[in-house]
């Protein structure tokens, strides 16, 4: 079963319904169904984005209606959209603005992904927890969320239990971030960029970092994409030190080809969309690609937005108590801090 058709609590449909092409229409469609209807109810409320709606309602019908099998394959496609919809953003931001969160913003990155990993180690001895389940919270919380969490239970041998309270912890604040962050961001006035770099830093899935940010802006959600992307593209480093710490203490496999581990980790669709982003720098499309493109772009998010919301099931969230107060405290920690960071570093970015 695959991460996604866990998150959803089904299986595929039955090999008869796996008609090739045609099989993923059903779901897609269902997908573009509640993404629009989340633009519909925006319209009517004020001061809104559609993002929140199109996740809300994505989480009533997939927490209280058991999906049929012939929608599955294509809600299951979420994550796709997400990844194409990034890489065609690329087009509309070029390379200096891709890399304009500069030397202090990479600096964040590196100091939350390190305060994130030992936070959650140290909180997970305070608990009595196993010190790979802090490590598999700390690297969720630190990277990539659910994605960093598999990529790294293999790589330090980590047991399927430490996992699923890891992912269902992550999940479980990822959900709450979505709305919270916004209304905080709204009730203290933060610029865009202030809350596109605190998202960034902050919050733990690409795709509630994307749809939190577009949930305040547009310009809040380009930045905060720029900046957890960073976050995304240490993913295979940081495993691979962990993977070499329990090697070394006889813990987990050793690592005998460390470049290729690191590929094998590496978010692809980055390279796609830095890629986009020096075709825009050197002027390759033209003023009404780059419109066609972003608009392309913004309708593969309301896909991906309405995929989040069917992915994020409740029951998948009991962690168990402590595992729940260790992920609590450092998102807790995670939040305060790079909020912190941000307004001090402000000057800067």
């Amino acid at each position: 079963m695959s991460v996604q058709e866990e998150a959803l609590g089904h299986r595929l449909p039955p090999a008869h319904l796996q008609i090739p092409g045609l099989k993923y229409i059903p779901g897609i469609a269902l997908l573009a169904l509640v993404g629009y209807a989340g633009k519909l109810v925006s319209a009517q409320v004020p001061h809104t984005e559609y993002v929140l709606f199109a996740i809300a309602i994505g989480m009533v019908i997939g927490n209280t209606v058991r999906l049929p099998a012939l929608v599955l394959t294509g809600v299951n496609t979420y994550e796709l959209w997400l990844k194409t919809g990034i890489v065609l953003m690329g087009a509309t931001l070029s390379l200096q603005n891709v890399v304009k969160i500069g030397g202090m913003g990479l600096a964040l990155v590196a100091a939350e992904i390190v305060i994130s990993i030992v936070v959650a180690r140290y909180l997970a001895r305070l608990f009595g927890l196993t010190d790979k389940l802090g490590s598999l919270i700390g690297i969720g919380v630190g990277i990539c969320g659910v994605s960093a969490i598999i990529g790294a239970t293999g790589a330090i041998d980590a047991e399927e239990e430490d996992q699923s309270y890891s992912i269902a912890t992550i999940l479980l604040f990822g959900a709450v971030m979505l709305f919270v962050f916004p209304l905080i961001g709204h009730l203290v006035g933060m610029s865009d960029k202030i809350f596109g770099f605190w998202t960034g830093l902050a919050i733990d899935n690409t795709a509630e970092t994307v749809a939190t940010g577009m949930a305040y802006s547009d310009a809040a959600g380009k930045l905060a994409t720029i900046v957890k992307l960073s976050r995304n593209a240490l993913m295979g480093l940081v495993i691979l030190g962990f993977a070499l710490f329990y090697a070394r203490q006889g813990l987990a496999p050793d690592v005998p080809n460390k470049g290729k581990f690191i590929w094998d980790r590496f978010p692809k669709f980055l390279l796609g969309f830095l890629l986009m982003s020096l075709l825009a720098s050197i002027g390759f499309f033209s003023p009404t690609q780059v419109k066609a493109l972003t608009a392309l772009s913004k309708w593969f998010f309301v896909l991906t937005f309405a995929g989040v919301g069917f992915a994020t099931q409740f029951r998948r969230m009991r962690a168990g108590v402590k595992p729940f107060l260790v992920g609590f405290g450092v998102e807790a920690v995670i939040s305060v801090l790079t909020l912190g960071m941000v307004l001090l570093a402000a000057v800067w970015l």
